[in-house]
């Protein structure tokens, strides 16, 4: 996993998937599929909401070890299967509010993975950088090992 932050409000996290790219938008969006790779070492995902159209939301609960719930919350602004999905994204632990925009593209038998985290401001985005790149590499190494299982 790659993160960079190519202007001052801006990370974009990028990857290639060795798998076509209608199964990692599944992966991606299907309540089943994101229940066996979304999480990381200190958090499990407890709940998963996902109703994928214009206009439809997402829900995310983790659970650290502790007890502590985590709450992620998103509505989606654009969908097309299995090219691209938009969402604003918010949390019950944060008052950020990030764009995130998810392009699939197709390259042989694999997909190249590019998520952009727009925010509101330089200094959020700076903030947010380091827990960014740490959770994604992790998580996104999961979805690859998930994928890979899948494919068999």
């Amino acid at each position: 996993m790659q993160a960079t932050k190519p202007k001052d409000n801006e990370i974009v996290l990028s990857r290639t998937f060795a798998a076509p790219r209608e199964t990692v938008f599944a992966a991606l969006t299907q309540e089943e599929h994101l229940a066996s790779w979304l999480m990381t070492t200190d958090m499990a995902l407890v709940d998963c909401k996902v109703d994928l159209r214009v206009g439809g939301s997402l829900r995310y609960v983790f659970q650290r070890p502790n007890g502590k719930k985590l709450e992620v919350r998103g509505t989606y602004e654009a969908v097309d299967p299995p090219r691209r999905f938009v969402y604003a994204e918010t949390y019950d632990f944060s008052p950020l509010q990030v764009l995130v925009t998810t392009d699939l593209d197709a390259v042989a038998a694999k997909t190249v993975f590019k998520q952009t985290l727009l925010y509101s401001s330089k200094q959020e985005r700076d903030e947010d950088f380091d827990g960014v790149a740490t959770s994604s590499k992790e998580a996104y190494a999961r979805l690859e090992r998930y994928l890979a299982q899948m494919g068999q």
